[in-house]
This record gives structure tokens, C-alpha cells and sequence, in this order.
């Protein structure tokens, strides 16, 4: 498997949906105000998160415990988990956005811009799946939808950070010193992305831009 230029907008992705969707009624508000993870869940409470789910199938389980398979790199497990949750509703933009991210992991990229599309279709105002999308046709070499995703994530969302990262990362591919460093320092400006990694990254990239 390939290794990927754009790793940290990987990691940020995972990240950033985990905390960003929501998934049923009976889904558990995070403060961020989508469905708590478990933190470090162990195998047996893994295991035991399955069985329930398969005993008392729902849509909002199966993204619970998709979200938990995730959180522990079990992408193979979440992308099953995610499904069973589709094969009760179809059209749950949270599972999907999220079985997306799964594949995005998994560097399925054109399969993740899929759902990411499906979803915003349910969903179009949601500017974490924008972003996710770009970052998608970024990792695919479309830099102009790539660009243009990053921008409508921000005419949604004119915080989201992430957006900003990821304009900066495709400006410094494109060679567009400026830009980019603008971008990266709007980033570091603004309020702190879902990974706090990409802070570091983020002025790691900004002190070699700076510096050429």
C-alpha cells in the first residue's frame, strides 16, 4: 500500500468525524456535540459492544461501534460495523461520512469520495464531510475540486480550521508560498483544530515555508 504525502490530513480526518456526526436518537451527545467514543475501550467491552449491537440491532449501534472499531485502527471491523448500520438506514449521513473516513484510512480514497458525496447529498450543510471530501480528491490529484471543497467547507463553517490546513498543505504543493503560509497562519490563529498534531505540523510547515 502506498505511502501517503498527506498523512496528517489522514489522522485530522478520523478525528475530525469521530467528533463531528452525530448518528440516531439514541446516539450520546459529545460536548462537540456528536456521539462520545469510548476512551480505550478494551476487547472485552469491544466484544461485548458487538454482541449487543447484533442482539439489539440499530443504526445508531452499529456507528457506535463502528466509531469504537475505528478508534482502535480496526478499519476493516468498523467498515463491517458501518454497514450493518446502512443496511437498517441508507441514508444516515453520520455512517456515512464515517464508513467514508474508514475507507479513507484504509487509502480507498475514491470509495471514501463516494460516501463523503452520498452524505452531503442527506447533509449539505455539513462542513466537516465538505472538508473530508476535499481532503479526498486531494489524496486522489484533483487539486482544483480539492481547493474548491476546502473553500465551500469555509463559506459553511468560516471557522473550521481544518479547511485552512488543508488549503495551506495544497498551496505548498502547488508551490504557492503565500498562500499558503497565510493559510497556515490563519490555522494557528484560529480556534484549535480536532487533532492537535496538525498544530505542530501546521507551524513545522509554516517555519519551512518561511524559511526557503
Amino acid at each position: 500500500m502506498r505511502k501517503s504525502p498527506f498523512i496528517i490530513l489522514l489522522l485530522m480526518s478520523l478525528l475530525l468525524l469521530m467528533a463531528a456526526c452525530g448518528g440516531g436518537d439514541d446516539a450520546t451527545p459529545s460536548s462537540s456535540g456528536g456521539t462520545a467514543l469510548p476512551s480505550h475501550i478494551g476487547d472485552d467491552a469491544l466484544r461485548k459492544m458487538a454482541e449487543e449491537a447484533d442482539a439489539n440491532p440499530s443504526a445508531a449501534a452499529y456507528l457506535r461501534l463502528g466509531n469504537a472499531y475505528a478508534e482502535r485502527g480496526l478499519f476493516s471491523e468498523a467498515q463491517q460495523a458501518y454497514e450493518k448500520g446502512l443496511t437498517i438506514n441508507p441514508n444516515d449521513p453520520a455512517i456515512l461520512a464515517n464508513l467514508g473516513v474508514t475507507l479513507y484510512q484504509m487509502e480507498r480514497f475514491s470509495e471514501a469520495k463516494s460516501k463523503f458525496e452520498k452524505a452531503l447529498k442527506l447533509k449539505p450543510d455539513d462542513s466537516a464531510t465538505t472538508y473530508l471530501l476535499g481532503a479526498a480528491y486531494l489524496q486522489m490529484g484533483d487539486q482544483q475540486q480539492a481547493e474548491a471543497m476546502f473553500k465551500k467547507a469555509l463559506t459553511i463553517d468560516p471557522q473550521l480550521p481544518e479547511a485552512h490546513f488543508g488549503l495551506g498543505t495544497l498551496y505548498m504543493l502547488q508551490g504557492k508560498k503565500d498562500l499558503a503560509i497565510q493559510e497556515f497562519e490563519t490555522f494557528l490563529a484560529g480556534p484549535p483544530p480536532q487533532d492537535p498534531r496538525a498544530i505542530t505540523e501546521a507551524q513545522r510547515y509554516l517555519d519551512q515555508l518561511k524559511g526557503q
